[in-house]
């Protein structure tokens, strides 16, 4: 990507200095708007032409690589047991069959199952009829460490550790059905969103969510209306999801309550608009996404995407953001080392990934992790996937979230992408409905953004190292005002040397093993936030006259009004 260093430089301007010096190979620009965004031209160029152009252009162009975005993608086992190194197979191999069925013996296809061994791992999906051959070069049944089983979508995952396979015969396996929850998962409830008033619903808020795309084929997603396609003009193509990866965390956001039991979003009134990357996602895409939030007007908007190193021209677009009143709440990623980009800058909240004990079977990929995970207060723990560090802010449920799924299904997910998404539909809410955001803090603004961000973190409940779960835990009563009883802290807070010497190991790789055409090395940090106390005035709204009060309302009412709660 290549940007004019100041102002006053049109796309064209751009491009025809760039025809001039020549051996460039201009593949789409992005004009400048009314703002103080720069023109950008994605280009094809030589590392040495590169070079030799900002020579050249003696600090008036800026010149960085095109970085791949990945998402952050839903964890599976390869998060909680290395892969097996290839090594030379001494033996014959063992070739298996493995059939994956429901409790009513029906096949469960498009099921990933992986099998991992002494020297060497493998997966695959099953077919139409659950059924996949896996051969593993060198190993034998007993040397089989593990098999994990990721259905897509209706079942329970299944891990089993030294499970027994039979060379000679059809091996099945047996997957439990997701049932749906009767209240709030277990998610909502570890939030506090149970404590809030039923009227905070997110309404008059704008949020866009920069994934993959949305199934606006599920039936509690229909209401979504707004989107882009980043790379295609085809109508609506925003309202697909093949990866299955933005579907769930739309859910979390805006799934509509229908019934009283099942998925239901955090923030079902507010305005969700979808940014759909492809799955080739580079910073180029995310520039056009976060220029379509500026031009709608987001409040706040959710990224599901990263990449380990940072992008000037990127940060320059999420400052302009922020400088227009926009929040963005990022996935720290699931790769187990640093925080992401663009997570990891300080205008971005970052959010990791937190368990619970107690929310999954015992024989469940979720299983796996919180045997391999670090213990937190509460019966919580960070999985081994979360990416961790000092820019962590946040931490949010990630680990056995029921979910909706392409293209009207449901599932049950890990990953920071769904923290994320827990944290954007809260935020919704504390826009949506605190006094703060109805006076002081009205303008669209970044003291808007960071008093946003204080309130989010001010109120958290601290759980475990800032390292691994930043200021804690959200607390959706405590962030909106209420009165909620605070958990203790019961595991101490500090971080083992070696883990810190690994962290700022990962932070060396990311600093000094960049390329030559990214001379300045971003900053990296915590979300700045707003130094002013927080306030303790009552939710915006007023309460419906005719309807009967909860418990917590009163609770919320007496607390406003300066009462005691504990009668």
């Amino acid at each position: 990507m290549i940007a004019p260093a100041g102002p006053g430089v049109s796309g064209q301007e751009l491009a025809e200095q760039l025809n001039q010096f020549g051996n460039i190979e201009i593949l789409r620009t992005r004009d400048r708007r009314d703002t103080t965004a720069p023109p950008i031209a994605v280009v094809r160029i030589a590392d040495d032409a590169a070079t030799a152009l900002r020579r050249s252009a003696a600090g008036s162009l800026i010149i960085e690589p095109d970085l791949h975005l990945r998402a952050a993608s839903f964890a599976g086992a390869s998060s909680v047991l290395p892969t097996a190194p290839m090594m030379t197979a001494f033996g014959p191999d063992l070739k298996v069959t493995i059939r994956i069925v429901s409790e009513a013996g029906t096949p469960v296809e498009q099921t990933a199952v992986r099998l991992i061994g002494e020297q060497v791992s493998v997966q695959g999906l099953t077919d139409n009829d659950g059924r996949i051959d896996l051969t593993l070069q060198g190993e034998q049944p007993d040397t089989v460490a593990a098999i994990f089983v990721n259905p897509r979508s209706g079942f329970w995952g299944l891990w089993q550790h030294r499970p027994h396979l039979d060379a000679d015969a059809v091996n099945i396996f047996t997957l439990k059905p997701v049932s749906l929850p009767e209240a709030l998962d277990w998610g909502g409830a570890a939030m506090q969103v149970d404590q809030i008033p039923k009227q905070c619903r997110g309404a008059g808020i704008k949020i866009a969510l920069i994934d993959s795309g949305v199934a606006t084929s599920h039936k509690r997603l229909t209401r979504i209306d707004h989107g882009i396609d980043i790379r295609s003009a085809e109508a609506k193509s925003w309202s697909k999801d093949a990866i299955g990866h933005g579907t769930p965390c739309a859910g979390l956001i805006s799934a509509a309550p229908q019934t009283a039991h099942g998925v239901q979003g955090y923030a079902p009134d507010s305005e969700l608009h979808i940014c759909k990357l492809p799955s080739d996602a580079y910073c180029s895409d995310l520039i056009v996404a976060l220029d379509y939030c500026l031009q709608n007007a987001i409040d706040v908007a959710c990224l599901g995407f990263g990449c380990e190193r940072g992008s000037a021209l990127v940060e320059q677009r999420i400052a302009e953001a922020k400088q227009h009143g926009m929040s963005l709440i990022a996935a720290a990623g699931n790769s187990a080392g640093a925080v992401l980009f663009p997570a990891c800058s300080p205008n971005v909240m970052a959010v990791g990934a937190v368990g619970q004990a107690g929310s999954f079977p015992e024989d469940s990929p979720q299983a796996a992790q919180a045997a391999a995970a670090i213990a937190l207060a509460g019966g919580f723990f960070v999985p081994p996937f979360s990416c961790r560090g000092p820019e962590l802010d946040l931490c949010a449920p990630g680990v056995a979230i029921t979910a909706c799924q392409s293209p009207d299904s449901y599932a049950v997910c890990d990953g920071t992408s769904l923290a994320a998404a827990h944290v954007t539909a809260l935020a919704a809410l504390i826009l949506a409905d605190h006094s703060d955001f109805k006076s002081s803090f009205a303008a669209r603004d970044l003291q808007r953004v960071e008093r946003l961000f204080q309130i989010l973190k001010d109120t958290a409940q601290p759980i475990g190292h800032p390292w691994q779960t930043g200021a804690g835990l959200p607390n959706a009563a405590r962030a909106l005002g209420i009165w909620s009883e605070q958990r203790a802290t019961v595991v101490p807070l500090d971080v083992g040397l070696r883990q810190m010497r690994s962290a700022i190991r990962q932070l060396d790789q990311i600093q000094f093993g960049a390329s030559n055409l990214m001379p300045l090395e971003l900053p990296r940090g915590p979300a700045k936030v707003s130094s002013l106390p927080l306030s303790s005035g009552p939710l915006a709204f007023q309460a419906d006259g005719g309807g009967k009060a909860s418990i917590h309302e009163l609770k919320a009412a007496m607390a406003f009004a300066g009462l005691a709660a504990e009668r």
